[in-house]
């Protein structure tokens, strides 16, 4: 009995934030500085949430669909060693790719959305810290200009953290059940966490927490309306949103954007890192190179982009578009899961919008599957291994489909006689 309760306490998300709260921390502090305290941290990761599938390896077998549907991109990715141009690297990092959407679902069977928040605020809070602790300022040779880089090698990472951090820790703030004590320390770090956010010059960070914090404020709004008639509002809504963005294309808004944060139309050269990319996924259209097998020393193209980009260290540049890294990697086939993916963070979006009694919940995993989706089409958030968009993309598409099917029982259990 003794052994019982502590392992019942442990995979209860209603009950269990004393774990799952530090441990969505330590993952993201793990996913953030991975590449400077290296395969110690990483095991780290693995210990904390492995051992939750040993102790209750049914919970990925119910509902078993979206587990399915989110393993089938990391599956391709291990079945491209057989035709991949550097087996060894792809086998390696298919292996660890996998293991993180996996850890991924893992968690969201068993930490609740709230537990969720609270741990990637106090994770974001340390991560924050420790980037100005360091204090680095760098040129950023895409957006021609200085900015503040912290521990990481990018300022577009150091902005992707802190926009994480301001959206939650504000979200942490509003929810309901949140101690009056905390509400206003939360309110201090999403304060802090802009602040950091500025000072990386971030674009697609500061337009991505726009995005996500005008979803949430959406959802929360139509949720409130009965549910008969919500289908006519988002369609209302949708017509709206086209409307005026029609009219912003026509009076030059989309310039004054990119004016407002230092841009060119061509997105500072990513423009040309897409023309590229196509042209040579082009090359092995159907299933690609294999997955990492295209950012190798040696290879040709991958030299020439590093050399005009001025990527000196030769690593860590991606083609700043998921659906095309993945087009490169695995052909068709992995640029159609990918944008499955995509798509269900949207889809899920609404579906969860037309049928939630989980208002709060429903608000933020809306939010934050449109600041995954706006990223996905200039940074590479949830294709790679040991970052915190392939553990948390997973969770969201999880999460989202276990409220709904929650909601549909519950619905069916109210009108069975």
């Amino acid at each position: 009995m003794s052994l019982s309760i502590p392992r019942a306490r442990i995979l209860d998300p209603a009950s269990n934030g004393i774990f799952a709260v530090p441990a969505i921390a330590i993952s993201l502090f793990v996913f953030a500085y991975s590449t400077i305290y290296g395969q110690k941290a990483v095991l780290l990761f693995y210990a904390i949430w492995f051992p939750l599938l040993m102790l209750a390896p049914e919970r990925l077998l119910v509902n078993r669909g979206p587990i399915l549907f989110v393993l089938a991109l990391p599956a391709l990715a291990a079945l491209s060693v057989l035709w991949s141009d550097v087996p060894a690297l792809s086998l390696r990092a298919s292996i660890q790719y996998g293991t993180t959407v996996l850890c991924g679902l893992i968690a969201a069977r068993v930490v609740s959305v709230r537990s969720l928040v609270a741990g990637t605020v106090l994770g974001g809070l340390v991560i924050l810290q420790y980037s100005h602790s360091e204090g680095a300022y760098a040129y950023d040779f895409l957006d021609a200009s200085y900015a503040m880089q912290g521990a990481f090698e990018s300022k577009n990472q150091l902005g992707f953290y802190a926009s994480l951090t301001a959206f939650l820790a504000l979200a942490y703030a509003v929810m309901s059940g949140t101690p009056f004590i905390l509400r206003p320390v939360a309110l201090l770090i999403s304060g802090f966490a802009l602040w950091t956010l500025v000072l990386s010059d971030s674009a697609t960070s500061a337009i991505a927490l726009v995005a996500g914090l005008f979803t949430t404020l959406v959802v929360l709004g139509v949720t409130k309306i009965v549910v008969s008639a919500r289908a006519q509002f988002i369609v209302i809504l949708l017509c709206i949103a086209l409307a005026l963005a029609a009219i912003a294309a026509q009076v030059g808004a989309l310039d004054v954007v990119f004016e407002v944060f230092g841009k060119d139309t061509t997105l500072t050269g990513r423009t040309y890192l897409w023309n590229q990319g196509v042209l040579f996924g082009e090359e092995r259209p159907i299933a690609g190179l294999g997955y990492y097998a295209f950012w190798v020393h040696n290879r040709p193209e991958a030299e020439d982009l590093w050399r005009e980009f001025y990527i000196t260290a030769r690593t860590g540049f991606h083609f700043h578009n998921t659906l095309i890294e993945s087009f490169v990697a695995l052909g068709l086939l992995g640029t159609a899961l990918v944008g499955a993916w995509m798509l269900a963070l949207l889809l899920g979006t609404l579906r969860i919008v037309m049928n939630t009694g989980l208002r709060a919940e429903a608000a933020i995993c809306a939010g934050l599957a449109v600041i995954f989706f706006i990223r996905s089409g200039v940074e590479i958030d949830f294709f790679t291994p040991y970052t915190v968009g392939s553990f948390l993309v997973p969770y969201i598409i999880v999460q989202m489909s276990d409220q709904r099917r929650a909601v549909l029982d519950s619905y069916t259990r109210a009108v069975t006689p």
